[in-house]
């Protein structure tokens, strides 16, 4: 791959342009999270490229799904921890 074949981050980008008439008609404000969802597809493009897909859809939805799960429990354990020092403070 890569000499011959377009490497998975080359199916990706070719995916992604895909999306520029969906992204020209977002409004300004919301244009930062879609360009989110790229970044987390491109975060785990090492790890999809193992699937060697014609077709980067999938790979890149479950890499977004997987970024977004991250930032999620990353998240969940940040508010445990303030509401555990919360609690320390209110003793």
């Amino acid at each position: 791959m890569g000499r011959t074949n377009p490497t998975y981050r080359n199916r990706l980008e070719e995916f992604k342009n895909k999306f520029k008439p969906f992204r020209k008609g977002l409004r300004k404000e919301n244009k930062q999270y879609l360009d989110s969802l790229w970044s987390k597809a491109y975060s785990f493009a090492g790890a999809a490229s193992y699937m060697n897909s014609p077709r980067p859809g999938l790979p890149a939805i479950i890499s977004i799904l997987l970024g977004i799960q991250k930032d999620t429990i990353e998240n969940q354990e940040k508010v445990q921890q303030l509401e555990k020092r919360i609690e320390e403070l209110e003793q």
